[in-house]
């Protein structure tokens, strides 16, 4: 049986139409699987639905703004949600736990997308990022295993802390433009993440941003690159060669390469002067993950010019 939300059936504090959805106006009952919400509903309030096992398909009216904190949470059964324009905010862990979801269109009047939002949709596969999204909050799609693809739009300034942590079937990154930090554990685990698209802003790279993407193979980062945190790289296998621009002023510690088995090989933009002011004058030694220690080879290209182009050293 299909339901239809309408604000008759919330409760009123006054006679005027109401506006929010709220926890505890709808009870979770075999008989409602697919809910439409009416048209003049702006928010869907904090816990609505949350646990709602026979729910399966949302309909959301072009009214609605706001979808707060585990709206849908641990909705076991969830597996579509048709989203309007007209939503600003998707607040922190709107969508958590829902397994069964496997696609997400965000619409392009959304502008942030709270902490896990989307954490441990473990069958989503595909999203669409709003266009005029500034802001994804920390975890907000981690662990969704399915995930292969992502492209965040260049309206994003921010993406915080383990955003997309441990989504092992990610295999393509297009950061935005306008991006000037890739934050702590933000790809870690991404074990089958091959392509990452760096924006030419980026300034640092946090901690164990790449840590454990195991199928990442060679990287050239961007020339306005000034940081790199400890173990950004950490447990990359497959990574054979890397190229870091003149201008890094900090390998936060040696260790940013730990275990990464198969590093042959690090191409310096500057000078070997630079490269061992950068390294305090010590040799980069990685520990494999057998516990044997050996050292890439570092060529230094000492480029007298700034690169006009992001994907030059």
């Amino acid at each position: 049986m299909d339901f239809k939300f309408t604000s008759g059936d919330a409760p009123k504090a006054e006679e005027e139409k109401v506006k929010v959805v709220f926890s505890g106006s709808y009870e979770d009952t075999p008989d409602i699987k697919e809910l439409w919400i009416e048209e003049g509903i702006e928010e869907i309030a904090e816990n609505a639905f949350r646990g709602f096992s026979n729910l399966e398909i949302v309909h959301l009216p072009k009214s609605l703004q706001q979808i707060s904190a585990c709206a849908f949470a641990q909705c076991d059964n969830l597996r579509t949600v048709d989203m309007q324009y007209g939503i600003v905010e998707i607040q922190d862990e709107a969508f958590s736990s829902c397994p069964s979801i496997s696609s997400v269109i965000i619409p392009d009047s959304v502008k942030r997308i709270g902490e896990g939002a989307f954490e441990g949709c473990a069958s989503l596969s595909r999203i669409k990022l709003s266009e005029s999204v500034m802001m994804i909050g920390a975890s907000a799609f981690a662990f969704c295993f399915n995930l292969i693809d992502v492209t965040i739009p260049d309206s994003c300034v921010l993406v915080e802390f383990n955003a997309f942590a441990g989504c092992f079937a990610l295999e393509s990154v297009k950061l935005s433009e306008n991006m000037g930090l890739i934050d702590e554990s933000t790809f870690e685990g991404c074990r089958s993440l091959k392509i990452v698209d760096m924006p030419a802003r980026l300034t640092r790279i946090g901690r164990r941003a790449f840590k454990g993407c195991a199928s990442l193979s060679s990287l050239i980062l961007p020339v306005s690159v000034k940081e790199i945190g400890l173990d950004a790289f950490a447990e990359c296998t497959s990574l054979s060669r890397i190229a870091i621009p003149k201008g890094v002023r900090e390998l936060e510690d040696e260790e940013v390469f730990t275990s990464c088995d198969n590093l042959r090989e690090i191409s310096f933009g500057g000078s070997e002067g630079e490269w061992e002011l950068l390294t305090h004058g010590r040799a980069i030694t990685i520990e494999r993950s057998d516990a044997t220690v050996f050292s890439p080879q570092v060529i230094c290209l000492n480029i007298k010019e700034r690169s006009q182009s992001a994907n030059e050293v």
